[in-house]
């Protein structure tokens, strides 16, 4: 993938790269390392009608994008890759809002948010400051991309409605559409 130079900072250990550059995101966003990325499980249900409850959403949405920016190259089949990681980071988010068993509902909720420009607009900004901080992290240890490297990614918009496009319609949902 390249060669790093300079002092190694933090330790994460995680199974396989994608993982590895999941939890990396996390790391940058937090400014530090901490076990579950300092996340406090007493929140739980989060609540989309708050802003720091969505910060949760948007930047655990912007690590799964990452990580596919930067491993789906590798893979084998790139586009099958990044609609599956993507799909199996996300699907799983149902328990922080009290959705586990619903994933209709999981999905619903995070289409009302994108349906408000300013709740895209939180996404989109999340997702813009996650690359920045993984490109600046990359850069200051002498990172450069290989030939044929991807060097512009999708809108969250555009992930999020590949997504939904790939997606099987799922029963029912207990998500209550409200005014977020």
């Amino acid at each position: 993938m390249g060669e790093i130079a300079g002092p190694v900072g933090w330790v994460i250990e995680s199974e396989g790269l994608p993982n590895l550059l999941h939890e990396l995101v996390h790391a940058l966003f937090l400014g530090h390392l901490d076990d579950d990325h300092g996340f406090d499980y007493g929140l739980i249900p989060l609540d989309v009608g708050r802003a720091d409850h969505r910060r949760h959403l948007w930047e655990e949405l912007a690590c799964c994008v990452i990580s596919v920016d930067y491993a789906a190259p590798f893979a084998e089949d790139p586009r099958s890759f990044a609609r599956e990681w993507f799909a199996e980071q996300f699907e799983i988010q149902g328990v922080f809002y009290g959705l586990e068993h619903d994933l209709r509902g999981l999905r619903e909720m995070v289409d009302d948010l994108l349906s408000s420009p300013a709740r895209l607009d939180e996404a989109e900004g999340t997702l813009t400051r996650g690359r920045a901080l993984v490109a600046r992290a990359l850069r200051e240890r002498g990172w450069s991309a290989p030939a044929g490297f991807p060097d512009r990614w999708p809108s969250f918009r555009a992930v999020w409605d590949g997504y939904r496009r790939a997606c099987a319609p799922t029963p029912g949902a207990a998500w209550k559409k409200g005014g977020v």
